[in-house]
């Protein structure tokens, strides 16, 4: 039985409530449950007690998490928890060589064999709601989580007992995606060159046309776009909107420069005047110089870019879903002015985008 499922038969959630936590988690990516308590229609408590009982695991509780032992802490590291999704938590009774571990998904066989080789012991798993493990793993590691995990605490929700202190975020709360309307759509023939000689282009206009079009999972649209900018830009970024902010997803840096902030780390305000803001609040390509002349926006982009000498125009194209953006592509190249054409298909992959998306949301419907 799957979560969403589980929670509809306990009438733990409404059929429409579902519904949008599939259509954000399309969005956003995250765990199912994720998106559920994000959107505020259950709690992290009440999610650990269904994830316990469709697992079959014990929950790895707030007092686990930050009694967790040191020294398997150092000996897993932080690199492989974060990429495993786990963290031990202690032996299992004195003298034993089995190791509680807290896992968001503990039936996944490939990370328990990992855990148990890393950690040279038999592995018991925990189950964790995803949200919670990631601030724990930033609180005993000290790395960053992504943006996108950093969420505002909702007014009249429970709180998480991490939510004290989660980062700042601007308040409002997340909003729900909007039901799926689909626009006519243009396709255009590329003559578009490479902005370098020296930098090949990875993927063809056509090829990153088929791929969107195609696309089983939303990780396979941003690689689209940014298998598309290699060779044409000098740097692409793909941004989630949430929370009154444009957050980190992939981006591109072309060579020989490189970010000085990873991507997913990337939170930019959308308030006052930028080409992102511009974009958002229009619905329309912005291409130009920045609308600003102090460019804060802009100015920490290309910092965390690493982009020097500053671009002098920058393009910002919307994703819309019913004439809301759920996505911003910025992109720049430093040589002078982005090529119409590269402008023109940035566009019409945005509009294939949007159509994959809904693609997207009915499968996990129909699932």
């Amino acid at each position: 039985m799957k979560l969403g499922t589980l929670l509809l038969r306990n009438a733990a959630i409404g059929l429409s409530q579902l519904e949008a936590a599939l259509r954000n988690q399309v969005l956003y990516g995250g765990r199912l449950g994720t998106n559920l308590v994000e959107l505020g229609f259950i709690d992290l408590e009440l999610l650990s007690t269904y994830l316990a009982e469709l697992s079959g695991f014990p929950i790895a509780t707030p007092t686990l998490l930050d009694d967790a032992d040191k020294g398997l802490l150092t000996r897993l590291g932080g690199e492989e928890a974060h990429r495993l999704r786990a963290m031990p938590l202690g032996y299992l009774g004195s003298g034993t060589q089995t190791i509680a571990v807290a896992m968001v998904d503990p039936t996944d066989g490939n990370a328990l064999e990992a855990l148990g080789k890393q950690l040279g012991a038999s592995i018991t798993p925990y189950v964790v709601p995803e949200l919670r493990v990631l601030y724990y793993l930033e609180r005993h590691y000290g790395l960053p989580r992504r943006a996108r995990f950093i969420r505002t605490a909702r007014a009249g929700s429970e709180a998480d007992p991490a939510d004290e202190r989660r980062r700042s975020q601007p308040a409002g709360g997340i909003a729900m995606p909007p039901a799926f309307t689909l626009e006519p759509r243009r396709r255009r023939n590329s003559s578009q060159a490479p902005f370098s000689d020296s930098i090949p282009t990875a993927l063809s206009y056509g090829a990153a046309c088929e791929k969107i079009d195609t696309a089983t999972h939303r990780e396979h649209i941003a690689e689209a776009f940014i298998n598309y900018a290699k060779g044409r830009c000098d740097a692409l970024v793909v941004l989630l909107i949430r929370d009154g902010n444009a957050i980190g997803w992939r981006g591109y840096v072309a060579p020989p420069r490189v970010p000085k902030l990873p991507f997913e780390e990337l939170s930019l305000p959308l308030g006052g005047a930028s080409a992102l803001q511009s974009a958002h609040d229009s619905g329309h390509v912005f291409v130009g110089p920045p609308p600003s002349p102090a460019k804060p926006i802009e100015t920490t982009l290309w910092q965390a870019l690493g982009a020097e000498p500053h671009p002098t125009e920058v393009v910002a194209v919307p994703i819309l879903v019913k004439q809301r953006p759920v996505n911003l592509v910025y992109a720049h190249t430093l040589g002078g002015s982005p090529p119409t054409s590269f402008v023109n298909e940035l566009q019409d992959l945005a509009s294939r985008a949007q159509t994959s998306y809904l693609r997207l949301i009915r499968q996990t419907r129909g699932s």
